[in-house]
């Protein structure tokens, strides 16, 4: 059987790079795969243009009527989002695809939106489809660390199933080059509170108030960590860096995944690398951040974005590299994980993982919303996977499991 990919946003930064995964992965015109990847975008020319470059076939639409959208979705399996600003796109494909009956799939970074999108999981799971949001780095490759590590300490009778833990920490080294796309969303990402997951009371299904994780604000600059985002194989010693608390959706998508594995934690926390400096220009952005609303501020940043680089060239995609890492403690705030992963360039990984959960998703028959760990249901050994694997949903990465 073969089944349609449509990417929707296949003339943007991100989107390029999808499509050219999408071709590396066989799912060009005629190439013998069970896949296809049909390019999407408003702009005639330029989507024309990344189709022929690339041997597949290209539609042209907008997402101004929600009825021609789901139209154009009625021969497709699963729709990739690769358009930002997400908040213009991703809730009007999301419901077109419910409607046409397709699994639906992003690379969202907007916390606000990864919200709006979880509120359609009942839907999806009523229509026999899948909603598989932030399906890139660095919300995708914490997922996957996170969901190793739990099984690491099921397997090992470390933790047992309905157990607590203490905290739950997830930090990402900073991004050298950012995109256009990325660094609007970094913009809209400042705010004055920072998203945390604690452990509290809330209503279940029934109205019932019960023991929950749920979602918590803590002031811009309040918490901060020190984490090692250095390999400690080229590396002697520990080399600490400052990070503080970010609007990730790491934080949401962690929080699923304890629920997933049948645990519970005292907290949830996202941190972004900043340093000494960084430190100080992050609170300050967060101190000012209410200005955003103002059409005036909005006018200028998108001007001031639009002298940006399209992203990262073809020597920083080969050369650069990202690291997650993530530290998991129990009640008596002994350390059970430290592990380092080390992905490719941010972009490079994130077409990785949206063209893997895109196809995914439709191998594996799966309904309603669920996250990138979810989604790929890698064996116990997949982040150990090496470069000479081509077809590796983590070839490039390393993992660390560093002495706790």
């Amino acid at each position: 059987m073969r089944y349609n990919v449509l990417l929707y946003g296949a003339t943007g930064y991100s989107g390029s790079l999808i499509a050219t995964e999408g071709k590396e992965r066989g799912m060009s015109r005629r190439d013998g795969c069970n896949f296809q990847m049909i390019l999407a975008a408003r702009n005639g020319t330029e989507v024309r243009k990344v189709a022929e470059e690339n041997r597949m076939e290209y539609r042209v639409f907008g997402l101004d009527d929600p009825d021609e959208v789901s139209r154009r979705l009625d021969d497709i399996d699963v729709v990739i989002n690769a358009a930002g600003p997400f908040k213009f796109t991703a809730e009007c494909l999301t419901k077109a695809a419910l409607k046409a009956g397709c699994h639906y799939v992003d690379i969202n970074g907007e916390v606000d939106v990864y919200m709006k999108l979880d509120d359609l999981g009942w839907k999806a799971t009523q229509c026999g489809v899948a909603i598989v949001s932030a399906a890139g780095d660095t919300a995708g490759a914490s997922d996957i660390l996170l969901d190793a590590a739990l099984r690491r300490l099921l397997s090992n009778k470390r933790i047992n199933k309905m157990d607590e833990l203490g905290a739950v920490r997830i930090a990402v080294s900073r991004i050298m080059d950012f995109s256009r796309g990325s660094a609007e969303t970094a913009a809209r990402l400042l705010r004055e509170q920072v998203l945390v997951i604690r452990k509290g009371r809330g209503r279940d299904h029934r109205g019932q108030l019960i023991e929950k994780l749920v979602k918590w604000h803590e002031p811009v600059g309040k918490l901060e960590h020190v984490f090692d985002f250095s390999d400690r194989d080229k590396c002697k010693g520990r080399h600490p860096q400052i990070a503080s608390a970010a609007n990730l959706i790491d934080t949401l998508t962690a929080r699923s995944t304890l629920e997933r594995h049948g645990l519970s934690a005292n907290a949830i926390e996202s941190y972004v690398e900043t340093g000494a400096v960084g430190r100080i220009a992050y609170q300050l952005g967060g101190m000012f951040a209410s200005l955003n609303i103002l059409p005036w501020v909005q006018t200028l940043t998108r001007a001031q974005l639009s002298f940006l680089p399209d992203g990262p060239g073809p020597q920083e995609l080969a050369r650069q590299r990202h690291v997650v890492v993530l530290e998991i403690e129990d009640l008596y705030r002994t350390r059970l994980i430290d592990w380092r992963l080390e992905t490719p360039n941010v972009y490079k990984f994130t077409a990785q993982l949206a063209v893997a959960v895109a196809r995914r998703v439709v191998d594996g028959k799966l309904t309603g919303w669920i996250t990138p760990a979810t989604a790929l249901n890698l064996p116990a050994d997949a982040l150990d996977q090496k470069d000479s694997d081509r077809d590796a949903v983590l070839r490039g990465c390393t993992r660390q499991e560093r002495t706790v």
